[in-house]
Formats: structure tokens, sequence, C-alpha cells
């Protein structure tokens, strides 16, 4: 009797941070470099990999950095949805080499590149891609970047 009260508990449970799976858990703490953008509005792609350096990204950086020690992180790279880059559907996607991670040049806020904690899942930075638009008043149009006060990424 007490079996299937559990089960029927189990499924209508809402979900917790101990039921995500390690991905599902940096994308759901992600934070963007920009307040007015939203994960709902991009495919995302996550990929677990040991880096020291920002040589060891595989994409375009705010700046260089290089860490004391390898550190475990989840690279994420979002892609605006529906867009020239993709059609895929808004979601999370994991992939397991870094040869099937999509690398994108470009794209401003339309592609946003992130770093989290493998452990917890605490964004360690995030900002929008190199925008290759015309420069308004010819002057390079700024990107939103997000650094929290302790990223080892600043």
């Amino acid at each position: 009797m007490i079996l299937p009260f559990a089960m029927i508990l189990a499924l209508v449970a809402p979900a917790t941070a101990e039921t995500y799976t390690p991905a599902e858990n940096a994308d759901a703490r992600a934070v963007l470099p920009d307040p007015g953008l939203s994960r709902e509005h991009y495919a995302r792609y996550y990929l677990r990999a040991v880096i020291r350096t920002d040589d060891d990204l595989p994409f375009t950086t705010s700046g260089s950095f290089t860490l004391r020690a390898p550190r475990t992180v989840w690279l994420g790279v979002y892609v605006r949805t529906p867009s020239s880059w993709t059609t895929e559907p808004a979601g999370v996607r994991v992939v397991g080499k870094r040869e099937q991670f999509p690398e994108f040049v470009h794209g401003g806020c339309s592609v946003v590149n992130i770093v989290s904690d493998a452990e917890t899942g605490v964004t360690l930075g995030s900002w929008c891609n190199i925008d290759d638009s015309s420069p308004a008043g010819g002057a390079p149009t700024l990107l939103p970047t997000y650094f929290p006060p302790q990223s080892p990424l600043r």
C-alpha cells in the first residue's frame, strides 16, 4: 500500500535542484549578461570540460585569464532560435565531446557564451559574442558581459 502512494507522490512532487542533471543545474542557475535576455529564446548547448586558460575555451572571450589550477566547468553556448544560426527548438542539449560542441563566430547577443562551475552550477562568466553589425555613430557596439565579483575568469 505504501509503494503506490510513494509512486504517486514522486509523480506530482515539484522538481528540485537535486532532480536536475548537472548540466540542467548549470542551465537553471545561468546568469545571462543582459537582464533583457531570456534563456527560453535559445537552443542551449553544454559541454563538461577542464579549463586552465582562455585558450581552453571553444569560443571567443571578453578577456584573458589563467587559473591557478585546472577547473572542471560546464561550457555553454546559447544560440537564439529561430535565427540564421539555427531553427532548433529552445532547450538544453548536452554534448559529450568538444568536436560535437557548436562553434559560432560573431552574432552579438544572438550567441551567448557561458562558463559555469561543474559542481555547483554557479555562473563564473557569461558574455555575448562579437557583434559584426555596423557600429552606430561609428562607435563599436558595447556587448554585455557578466562576471560575479569572485569569478576566477576576471
